[in-house]
């Protein structure tokens, strides 16, 4: 075969894997900057990882294609890019620094692409256990999700690029490909699968079988190709995840109460085992949702709820007395054989606030000044189950009407009174559940339980 024979068919080559990565290029980016962009004003994406992504921040890497199409399509936006890389780095090392390198840059999404290192330093004994990577990635989405940011998980893309399974970590590849996927599908995040896209297109576009040089220089990093196939992934990928974030922040508030039944409730009232035809505990009067105090209980959501606003009214209607919001409730009679697991917000009277730890736990600071003594700190029977509000002159008098306000995000509950901010936990054990209204000795009516999905606390 002559030279020029040989030059043609590889330049014919070249044109088409070219042609078909661009061809996918605009499509994926312009999902994220074209027409019906999820971008919004003042939008904070940061792309967070190991040296592809630090390589992704120069010059015709990944992140940078996709913040030129932006700063390009969408100026006015004011969108920042925060370029988090660094070469060699595993989840374990993205958690030691997510604080100082993302999570103070306030983004409002991040795009974890991570773990070629966690396998490819197996080969030396310095790569991460697959429990380490599973609890890992679940550590840093459960971080960055606290602060009201959204996250894009990526498995992990390739070591090599042979098509026939004979890269010698292509079997590891896979199996922490499927942890990140289960970790994606457990915690609601938007998932990346880069490991599947590659593999993909290697099979069309690899057909000698070689080991690099088709998406990447060396097996590992990128090329130019591969620079422009992973900015139309990530750019996707982002979008997709601003348009569930948008969909959530643009849900309707809803009521958990429709004013003539107990629709969407039912009832927990140990005292009915025994005695069905007992007078009931939680009744509708004038409109009103009642808890009657007696004989004990709770009044349970059919429907688990997460990440949410609940804005409560009530007051107590003859007497003061005990009564309280449970959220993240789950198995029911976990304690004393009456109360389910979840975390109480106290609405006793004068302590409107409080948090009890039934089951669950909860940190706040000052937790000596206010939970005791750390060796009496616990959640089951006899152990140090309340902590302390930050006010207890919030309430209004008895017979007035009070607000609740409880706000749920990931794993921290926030709850003002009146709107007095009163209570703030966070490393909460349980991120959803039902939400219960208890029956504790006294009579309380409510008016409104109105519920509204957000992604982030109210500052």
């Amino acid at each position: 075969m002559s030279r020029f024979v040989v030059s043609t068919i590889a330049l014919v080559v070249g044109c088409t894997l070219i042609s078909s990565v661009s061809a996918a290029q605009p499509g994926g980016v312009e999902a994220l900057t074209g027409k019906g962009s999820p971008l919004a004003q003042g939008e904070v994406i940061a792309f967070f990882g190991d040296s592809i992504t630090q390589a992704g921040a120069r010059p015709g890497g990944y992140c940078k294609l996709i913040a030129g199409a932006i700063e390009k399509q969408r100026p006015e936006l004011g969108v920042k890019i925060v370029y988090a890389g660094i070469s060699g780095h595993k989840v374990p090392n993205l958690q030691s620094r997510l604080d100082r390198d993302v999570l103070s840059k306030k983004p409002t999404i991040v795009f974890i692409y991570i773990g070629i290192n966690d396998v490819w330093h197996s080969i030396n004994g310095r790569g991460t256990s697959k429990e380490d990577f599973d609890s890992g990635l679940r550590d840093l989405i459960k971080k960055i999700t606290a602060k009201g940011a959204k996250v894009v998980l990526c498995t992990p893309s390739t070591i090599g690029e042979k098509t026939d399974g004979s890269n010698p970590l292509d079997s590891m590849l896979e199996e922490y490909s499927a942890i990140s996927r289960k970790v994606a599908a457990d915690t609601g995040t938007t998932l990346c699968d880069l490991r599947k896209a590659f593999l993909t297109h290697l099979k069309k576009h690899n057909p000698d079988n070689e080991r690099r040089g088709i998406l990447t220089g060396d097996g590992v990093h990128l090329n130019a190709n591969g620079n422009k196939f992973v900015a139309a992934q990530a750019a996707e990928s982002i979008a997709k995840a601003l348009k569930r974030k948008a969909a959530t922040a643009d849900a309707k508030t809803t009521s958990l109460f429709n004013g003539k039944d107990l629709t969407g409730w039912h009832v927990d009232v140990p005292h009915l085992d025994k005695n069905p035809d007992a007078k009931p505990t939680f009744i509708v009067r004038k409109g009103l949702l009642v808890s009657l105090g007696r004989p004990g209980g709770h009044l349970i959501t059919d429907a688990k709820h997460e990440s949410y606003r609940l804005e409560v009214e009530y007051r107590f209607a003859a007497k003061p007395g005990n009564c309280g919001v449970l959220v993240h409730a789950s198995t029911p009679r976990a304690l004393y054989k009456m109360f389910p697991k979840s975390i109480e917000v106290q609405m006793n009277h004068t302590h409107a606030g409080d948090f009890w730890c039934i089951g669950e736990d909860i940190t706040v600071p000052d937790m000596v000044k206010r939970r005791g003594p750390k060796k009496n700190w616990g959640v089951t029977e006899g152990k140090g189950r309340r902590i302390l509000n930050l006010t207890d002159g919030s309430e209004k008098p008895v017979g007035e009407w009070n607000t609740m306000v409880i706000e749920c995000v990931s794993d921290a509950v926030k709850v003002w009174v009146n709107g007095d901010l009163i209570n703030h936990g966070t490393k909460c054990t349980a991120t959803k559940g039902q939400i219960a209204l208890q029956a504790e000795g006294s009579e309380v009516e409510f008016r409104k339980l109105a519920l509204t999905p957000i992604t982030k606390l109210t500052n």
